[in-house]
């Protein structure tokens, strides 16, 4: 049977920088927003503590190698790391690069190039073209100057090749205007560093492609809820009763079905996959709620998300991707505490979501 390994993405803004200072205050790291975070409407359940309050700091260097060793012992096969890299200028650097000083990684591990511009509010809130540093792609001098740098995390042995190619995950390539004469030009760089078959390139699908855009690279990931969210339109059919947002002064009302039942939206979105095609890898998702962040301004939220309907859908997805022969399944996120999308262990339901996995993964046969 073959295997489809199970990759966690992971977001590395749990340390401050003198960026994030500069922009949002002295001290800000994902936990700032994630610990202000307060209920918009009725039974909204705000915020979301992590277990035994464990508000890590990953400036401490034991914090991500302990994850790493978690993470494999219910079933997480490796994680997909951001990488933000601004025409040479690197941010929320540190982990990664520290994980480059150990002699060994504890878990196998792949970049995503997380290529949009950082603007000053997140996820569609007002004055989100603000922006706070771009992406200029540059030319060949550029492009060369920033695969050296990837090619020190594509040497090491823990690195994710698939078919001897180093995996590389594309957030927004539709955003990078000669796409195809980049990636031509990293698989010569490749090959000139030893990697004599080249990149294996993802995309993240997770918003309806303009029409004249063509992708160059080897496979597209499903990068749910989006991914979903792009093909059907859901709104009407989950749209749930009105809900009255918390405010001291007044009631407000949503009214535009924003906010989605977590389980009919599953239901949907194993029910959509048609395709065929091994390069095209299925996505999973624990929850969504980005409200922390921006507030009433939240994109979505998922209501009714818990460790047994997570349970019951992963456990679709992933069969699902062994019989596709897909060689990855990806699960939006380990961590994304700020957008309620995480695998860690919380206050309300513990290790559940990862007991999930592990469970999963023993039913079709496969031990830790």
């Amino acid at each position: 049977m073959d295997v489809s390994k199970i990759i966690a993405l992971y977001l590395p803004q749990f340390h401050t920088i003198p960026e994030n200072d500069e922009w949002w205050g002295k001290g800000f790291t994902e936990w700032t927003n994630v610990k202000k975070a307060k209920p918009v409407f009725e039974n909204h359940f705000q915020p979301r503590i992590p277990l035994n309050d464990d508000y890590y700091d990953l400036d401490n260097p034991d914090v991500l190698p302990n994850q790493m060793e978690l993470a494999p012992k219910y079933g997480i096969d490796g994680f997909c790391f951001y990488h933000y890299w601004f025409s040479g200028k690197k941010l929320l650097e540190k982990p990664l690069e520290a994980l480059l000083e150990r002699s060994k990684i504890p878990l196998p591990f792949m970049l995503c190039w997380a290529n949009e511009p950082w603007t000053r509010r997140w996820d569609g809130c007002k004055g989100a073209k603000h922006i706070l540093i771009d992406q200029n792609y540059g030319n060949e001098r550029e492009w060369k100057k920033h695969f050296e740098y990837l090619v020190s995390f594509f040497e090491r042995d823990e690195y994710i090749k698939l078919n001897e190619k180093p995996v590389i995950v594309i957030y927004d390539e539709e955003d990078i205007y000669d796409g195809r004469e980049m990636i031509d030009f990293w698989n010569e760089c490749a090959i000139k560093f030893g990697f004599n078959k080249g990149l294996h390139v993802y995309r993240m699908n997770r918003q309806k492609p303009q029409k004249n855009f063509k992708f160059y690279g080897d496979g597209v990931i499903d990068f749910e809820p989006f991914a979903t969210l792009a093909t059907i339109n859901p709104y009407e059919k989950h749209k749930c009763e009105r809900k009255k947002y918390v405010d001291e002064n007044r009631d407000r009302i949503i009214d535009d079905g924003r906010v989605l039942d977590y389980g009919t939206f599953c239901s949907q979105m194993v029910s959509r996959y048609t395709f065929s095609d091994v390069n095209h890898c299925l996505g999973m998702f624990p929850g969504w709620d980005n409200s922390p962040r921006v507030g009433e301004n939240f994109k979505v939220i998922f209501e009714g998300n818990n460790p047994g309907e997570f349970e019951k859908f992963f456990r679709i997805q992933f069969r699902r991707s062994i019989e596709k022969h897909n060689p990855f399944i990806f699960i939006n996120a380990w961590n994304e505490w700020g957008e309620g999308a995480f695998l860690q262990p919380d206050e309300r339901y513990k290790y559940g979501y990862l007991e999930a996995i592990k469970k999963v993964k023993m039913e079709n046969g496969l031990s830790e």
